[in-house]
């Protein structure tokens, strides 16, 4: 019996050591776990980011599913620009903790950097009402020239939205300050103004349809294109300056890492009272690079046949080239700006003082107040210097043009935005009736899709 007693205990002495044994070296583990999230903690803090990434991938595969590690793995990678590992690394974290808020935020705003619409879309409710900015769906593309970017995995994308505003019009056909005088030149004969070239103002309603997107091909090759189509409705006495505009391009991209170069047909179709006033046709090629999901530079270069109905001596190559830069801050304002020069050059010979040379330049963005507010502002300059004097003042002719827009953007719900505005374009030439200001109030409602 004693024995019996003995070797009991003796059992119950073994199981004791093996569960601190193994206590032991589960703590051993947590405590070299820590050490390790710790360490690549200490390597974010003191500036070096991708030390602090390849310290935790190199441990992906055996931790990979453990909240902290995936949580400082997102960190991580996210803090070194590699926001697709870092929103795998988020996914992975809200698979085991799919009521965590905060990975919820950060899925948000990363999808975001991606410039993934879709993403953000398939979002629950709550979490789109509580983490996307008020501008995520405005993300850099649609300050430069370039097309929507795939979305998360490689999918095809496309997006589009509806505007429906109404504003008034201090000046809808661009014209001369009523009332304006004319300092008389020498060597000009007397001249008068045709009634209808003084400035008219109106009320407006008006309605345009975006539709942009990407067939994605093979990794590399994509299909894209998109169209745009907008009109205006003044009020009495206005109509023949209703302005509408169809806006039609398609074409293909090539993408490697970070670059991708994009070559596209156009075709514009312009109209003043129903009545085409002005046709455009022709290539447009960019290279964007993209040294993360929140800055892009552009280089973009376009020609195009500009034909106007009934008046072919007016008819021009207009000829552009550019560079642009974006940039989306983490709390989703943006900052944008690009340089610019070309020129227009007449079809016909002897129309030299219709062509001229340009360059332009633009800056703005928008500042995120709120996660459904935001103010934008946006200032543009162009000069022109035409090819030949005006043969009628005999007056060489330089135009220099100001556009300056101030605004609010308030996101109610997503998919909806309301945006007010005002704009103001200031054009000065040196021939008497070319210059005119203009100024333009206007309400926005939008619909995203």
């Amino acid at each position: 019996m004693r024995n019996h007693f003995a070797i009991q205990a003796l059992q119950q002495r073994w199981l004791r050591a093996t569960v601190l044994g193994v206590a032991s070296l589960c703590g051993v583990g947590a405590l070299q776990a820590d050490e390790l999230l710790n360490r690549a903690q200490a390597l974010r803090q003191q500036g070096a980011t991708q030390e602090a990434f390849v310290l935790l991938d190199a441990q992906e595969a055996s931790r990979a599913g453990d909240p902290a590690f995936d949580q400082a793995l997102a960190e991580a990678a996210e803090a070194a620009g590699l926001y697709t590992r870092a929103l795998m690394a988020r996914e992975r974290l809200l698979h085991s903790q799919p009521g965590n808020v905060r990975a919820q935020d950060e899925q948000a705003r990363l999808l975001q950097a991606l410039g993934d619409w879709n993403g953000l879309q398939a979002l629950p409710l709550e979490v789109r009402l509580r983490s996307v900015a008020v501008d995520a769906a405005l993300s850099v593309d649609q300050h430069l020239y370039s097309y929507d970017r795939t979305g998360h995995g490689g999918r095809s994308t496309i997006k589009g939205a509806f505007d429906l505003g109404w504003g008034h019009d201090s000046n809808v056909n661009a014209g001369l300050e009523p009332g304006e005088t004319f300092p008389v030149l020498p060597g000009v004969p007397a001249w008068t103004l045709d009634p209808g070239a003084w400035g008219r103002s109106s009320g407006f309603l008006s309605a345009a349809l975006t539709l942009q997107g990407r067939y994605v091909m093979t990794s590399q090759w994509s299909v894209v294109g998109g169209l745009r189509a907008s009109g205006r409705h003044h009020s009495a006495g206005a109509s023949m300056d209703e302005p509408s505009e169809a806006d039609v391009h398609g074409g293909v991209s090539w993408r490697s890492n970070r670059n991708e170069l994009i070559l596209t047909g156009r075709g514009i179709h312009e109209a003043r009272g129903g009545d085409k006033v002005r046709g455009a046709g022709g290539l447009q090629g960019e290279w964007i690079y993209r040294p993360d999901g929140l800055r892009q530079w552009g280089v973009f270069a376009q020609s195009m046949n500009l034909h106007y109905p009934g008046q072919s001596v007016r008819d021009v190559r207009r000829t552009v080239a550019g560079v642009t830069y974006a940039l989306v801050a983490r709390n989703a304002s943006v900052l944008y700006l690009g340089i610019h020069a070309g020129e227009e050059s007449p079809r016909k010979s002897g129309a030299a003082d219709l062509g001229h040379r340009l360059t332009g330049a633009r800056l703005g963005g928008h500042i995120a107040l709120h996660p459904h507010w935001a103010v934008f502002g946006s200032i543009d300059t162009e000069r022109r210097r035409y090819g030949a004097a005006d043969p009628f003042f005999r007056l060489q002719r330089r135009d220099t043009q100001w556009r300056t827009a101030l605004g609010l953007s308030w996101v109610p719900v997503p998919s909806w935005r309301i945006t007010p505005q005002v704009e103001w374009v200031d054009v000065d030439s040196t021939v008497p009736i070319h210059p005119y200001q203009r100024r333009l109030i206007s309400v926005t409602v939008r619909r995203e899709f």
